[in-house]
């Protein structure tokens, strides 16, 4: 198996880019984490991990990973790269480094808006000295980025992936510890990660049928008041929520008697509240919350064409945390499954176990909720079949993978950059092996949507107290949540 150096320029940010990289490490033996620690960041302690930390602005440090890296590694990753805040010799440097690199390298480049790009500190000079470029969509701004910017360097699409297994052996549990009407979202406060769907969701539905709705992880950053007043202007914009709607402790407003936010607060929820606003949250004591509620929920969405076939973390977090996902169904309708071939919301509720949510179905969803959290065989099914469903799709034994695949195919075109070195092992075998067994995985899945389709947990009528119109409501919610 290869070695392989993950970098992060930026260093540890303690978000999305972090836990992809951990995730990587992970499933893969050999791979080692350097960060730079030129600028540090709020969260960089919610997630705990092994890295070699440097200063990349120290000359001699950042000689000792350059020495450390074409010697003892096979090929290099790049997670992300300093920012134009870092310090002028930390932007310098990283470029030093990555020029220095000998072995196959590329850049995993997880940010998908123009915005997000223009913050990366000399980024069209360490493009250009990398082997490839890797992204979820090749009709991304990244792509139109790199084309704008001359970058002549070849792209590779690719999905991050989620160790689905390891998470569901540190947290699932069974139904009966799960508060069954208790909805969980994990974020960060940007618009398309789907706060206010949420919000609106519980104000609209859930609220008033007895549900918990709490979001996690909103920051009380420039942009908190977007979620709370029309046009994000807190001292004249209207208030997007009425008095009950919301438990704002994430960013509190002295004038409506809201308080800051305190550890004790969790599990004090109550049903029928407003939706709960909560800062943000270390990892592992997030994901025990999580796997004790009933449904989670990443409601991030982008435009069509920026998706890829691409999942985040927290997507996977809820499904292998235990709950049922609730995910937007723009979302749904736009990510091609891995095994099926088909958008997520053509294989539908009943194959992937997962509720497409957006405004314009908020009655069915609440309906489909509610006699799902009445019967705790179903929705126990339903959780194993969104399990299966999506680490079929980005299990990371197969995204790491392809990750490293890309890049060996394009250094055995290309050779690598900066070097004469190419560097050959079995991993190519080892990637078609993981395709082999495709076929077989995809068949069980299938049998096991069939097996809940066809209602055949149940049994005869009256199985589990059911009786014949018990069947006959559960076959109505299948196809009214299919057809989402």
């Amino acid at each position: 198996m290869k070695k392989i150096a993950i970098i992060l320029g930026r260093g540890v940010e303690g978000c999305g880019v972090t836990r992809c990289a951990v995730e990587f490490e992970t499933a893969t033996p050999n791979t080692k984490i350097f960060a730079t620690v030129d600028k540090k960041w709020a969260r960089r302690d919610s997630m705990s991990f092994d890295k070699d930390e440097f200063i990349c602005g120290n000359m001699e440090e950042t000689n000792r990973v350059i020495n450390e890296v074409n010697q003892n590694f096979d090929m290099v990753l790049i997670y992300s790269v300093p920012s134009k805040t870092h310090p002028e010799d930390c932007q310098t440097n990283f470029v030093t480094l990555v020029k220095s690199i000998t072995l196959p390298k590329a850049i995993v480049q997880l940010d998908h808006k123009m915005q997000s790009l223009s913050r990366n500190a000399k980024f069209d000079e360490i493009c250009k000295n990398v082997d490839v470029l890797m992204t979820h969509s090749l009709t991304s701004d990244f792509t139109r980025w790199a084309e704008r910017e001359g970058v002549t360097t070849p792209f590779r699409k690719m999905a991050l992936g989620f160790n689905y297994d390891d998470h569901r052996a540190k947290y699932w549990k069974p139904i009966d510890e799960q508060d069954h009407k208790t909805v969980r979202w994990i974020g960060r406060l940007s618009g398309w990660k789907g706060p206010n769907l949420m919000m609106d969701f519980h104000a609209r539905q859930l609220k008033s049928k007895g549900f918990i709705t709490i979001l996690e992880g909103l920051e009380a950053s420039i942009g908190w008041a977007g979620i709370l007043y029309e046009k994000g202007d807190s001292k004249n914009g209207t208030p997007l929520y009425q008095d009950g709607d919301i438990e704002n402790y994430f960013r509190p407003r002295k004038e409506l008697g809201e308080v800051k936010f305190t550890e004790d607060l969790h599990g004090t929820e109550v049903p029928g509240a407003g939706a709960y606003l909560y800062p943000p949250y270390t990892n592992i004591d997030c994901m025990e919350r999580m796997s004790r509620s009933a449904y989670g929920s990443d409601l991030y969405h982008l435009q069509s064409h920026m998706y890829g076939n691409n999942i985040e973390n927290c997507h996977a977090e809820c499904v292998a945390s235990g709950t049922i996902p609730i995910f937007h169904k723009h979302f749904c309708d736009n990510i091609i499954h891995r095994k099926t071939g088909n958008p997520v919301s053509k294989d539908g509720f009943g194959v992937s176990g997962t509720i497409g949510l957006d405004h314009s179905n908020f009655d069915v969803v609440a309906k489909a909720m509610e006699r799902l959290s009445s019967d705790p065989v179903l929705r126990d099914e339903t959780r194993e079949m969104a399990f299966e469903y999506w680490k079929g799709h980005s299990d990371a034994s197969v995204t790491t993978l392809e990750i490293i695949k890309n890049l060996e195919d394009i250094v055995n075109e290309n050779g690598v950059k900066g070097s004469s070195n190419v560097s050959n092992d079995n991993q190519l075998s080892l990637f078609n092996e993981e395709e082999k067994t495709n076929e077989s995985t995809q068949e069980e899945m299938q049998n096991t949507a069939e097996r809940v389709l066809n209602n055949s947990t149940y049994g005869a009528y009256g199985a589990h107290g059911r009786t014949e119109s018990d069947s006959q409501d559960y076959g109505s919610l299948l196809d009214q949540l299919n057809n989402l």
